[in-house]
């Protein structure tokens, strides 16, 4: 009976562990007073009238043999303590299925896949103002980042996502105003008629017998621009007439233009041609056309015309650029007439002019640019001796310094200094000589109003007896306002001296004006203007003059 001896001391073992664990439950409650506790002291009496083989639930069933139906349900319904493993495994409880079947989480109805950001209130809105306010009190009481107070949400009324980007403001035309002009392949040619009528003081500036006229003027001209990524042309040109209605031999023309081509041979070497043109007429009373005789004086306005071209070369080495510069002028005089029938041969007095010119300029940083030239050259006339006996070929020299800046985005221009002189052939006639100061200064004070001051030093010729030349020196001050981007304003002033070096006489001339713009649409300008001149001479009130000259006219350009 193997099985049996087995199960035996089983049994045996788990009694002595249980009496172990509770000794209460098989021997007496306490020890004896004087007594000692050991596995020797123990009753074990009580163990001897256990059967030998305790009954184990399911053993039965192991063997075979078959248990009443309630001894079975109270096995599988009470387990004995103590022993969680024993038992029959408990069926797996089948539950019913829920009906209606759950359905899946969906969003709640009437709410978007990607819900609207959190509203953000309008800057001039109560709320906006209560949440400024209450940020302003937690900076004032040093909470800065320690508290965060809650806002509660605007209403819908006054409020506009938060996530929304400003919209981009539109781009401003700088010249919404401006011509469209014509485009021929890759150029843009701009043309333009102005007509004008006026009435001027004193159209011939003479000092005595001034008699003031109506006139009309037109006005034509012509603008070119390229549009090359590399390389460049403009060209401008300006021709002029007025027409005096009450004086005769006051008509005059005038103009000027210039043209200009830069061709890029390599990134770092520019070949430029230059053109040049300027139509201007000479006073009656001009120092070089006056005569002894008081009753004898010029009948016509005598014309001057200069054309002139030059080439040059700029070589840039980093940031310093080289440049050598050749021109070459043709000024053409017209004669005189004078009352009494005889001519004074100005025409003698054309020349040509050769002329080098030589610059080194500098970056040294983006915003100044200082630079170095001279200018030598050399006038040649058509006749060896003026209509005065003067030899008048000479040569010229001139050296300055100067540079270009931009201090702010508001202040820029260019300022130069140097010495010019002008040696002539004839000995009688002195040097003509002296400092030169060029500069040009841009002021913009807002974007609608603009100030630019400029002075200049030009060294010229003179027919005048005795007098090397003219060394002339102005300053001119302008301001441009515009009360809007198509009615502008301009006011001007300038003050000269013309000084007749070896004639002993001195010019001032002040001139002031204000000019009116008012651009009706692209093409066409309503246009107005007033000006002020008055010259006074050293060489008497015979020689002044003082006239105004009112204008109104419309500008055509499409």
């Amino acid at each position: 009976m193997p099985s049996a001896r087995f199960d035996s001391r089983a049994a045996a073992t788990t009694l002595i562990v249980l009496s172990l664990a509770a000794p209460a439950a098989v021997g007496p409650s306490r020890v004896a007073l004087g007594q000692s506790l050991s596995p020797f002291s123990l009753d074990l009496a009580p163990l001897r009238d256990l059967p030998a083989v305790p009954p184990i639930p399911g053993a039965d069933a192991r063997r075979g043999a078959a248990l009443a139906p309630a001894q079975r349900r109270g096995a599988q319904e009470a387990p004995p303590s103590g022993a969680p493993n024993y038992g029959l495994p408990r069926p797996r409880v089948v539950l019913p299925k829920p009906y209606p079947p759950p359905q899946a989480l969906k969003p709640p109805p009437f709410s978007p896949t990607h819900p609207l950001p959190r509203l953000k209130p309008y800057r001039t809105s109560a709320e906006a103002k209560e949440a400024s306010r209450r940020r302003y009190r937690v900076l004032r009481l040093g909470l800065r980042g320690a508290l965060e107070l809650p806002e509660r949400p605007p209403p819908s009324t006054v409020a506009v996502p938060d996530f929304l980007p400003p919209r981009a403001k539109p781009l401003l035309e700088p010249d919404p105003y401006g011509p469209l002009g014509f485009g021929i392949g890759s150029l843009r040619l701009y043309a333009y008629a102005e007509p004008s009528y006026g009435y001027d003081t004193n159209p011939n500036r003479l000092a005595q017998d001034v008699q003031g006229s109506r006139f009309a003027r037109v006005d034509v001209g012509l603008r070119l621009r390229s549009e090359w990524t590399r390389d460049d042309v403009q060209a401008n040109l300006r021709l002029g007439y007025v027409d005096y209605f009450s004086v005769e031999n006051a008509d005059r023309p005038d103009g000027v233009g210039d043209f200009l081509y830069r061709y890029d041979v390599a990134r770092d070497t520019k070949v430029k041609f230059e053109g040049r043109f300027t139509l201007d007429t000479q006073r009656p009373g001009a120092p070089g056309l006056a005569t002894n005789s008081a009753n004898v004086v010029v009948i016509n306005r005598p014309l001057i015309v200069s054309l002139g071209t030059a080439v040059g070369v700029t070589q840039s080495f980093g940031r310093l650029d080289a440049t050598l510069r050749g021109s070459f002028d043709r000024w053409i005089y017209q004669n005189a007439y004078y009352n009494d029938g005889s001519v004074l041969d100005l025409a003698a007095t054309s020349y040509n002019a050769y002329g080098v010119n030589p610059r080194i300029a500098y970056e040294l940083t983006p915003s100044v640019r200082p630079y170095a030239e001279a200018i030598l050259d050399r006038r040649v006339h058509d006749s060896w001796l003026d209509p005065y006996g003067y030899a008048r070929d000479s040569t010229g020299a001139q050296a300055r310094v100067g540079t270009t800046f931009k201090i702010t985005d508001l202040l820029r221009g260019e300022a130069s200094g140097g010495y010019a002189q002008r040696d002539y052939a004839d000995v009688r006639l002195p040097l003509l000589r002296g400092p030169i100061i060029d500069a040009a200064l841009i002021y913009s004070a807002t974007p609608l109003t603009t100030f630019t001051l400029r002075t200049g030093t030009t060294l010229s010729e003179t027919s005048l007896a005795g007098a090397a030349g003219i060394l002339s020196r102005n300053v001119t001050l302008d301001v441009v306002h515009a009360f809007r981007r198509n009615f502008i304003v301009t006011g001007t002033g300038s003050f000269q001296t013309n000084n007749y070096q070896g004639g002993d006489r001195l010019e001032r001339v002040v001139t002031a004006g204000v000019k009116l713009e008012y651009k009706i649409t692209r093409s066409i300008a309503i246009k107005a203007s007033y000006f002020y001149q008055h010259l006074a001479s050293s060489a008497g009130a015979t020689s002044s003059f003082t006239a105004n000259v009112i204008m109104a006219g419309v500008r055509f350009e499409p």
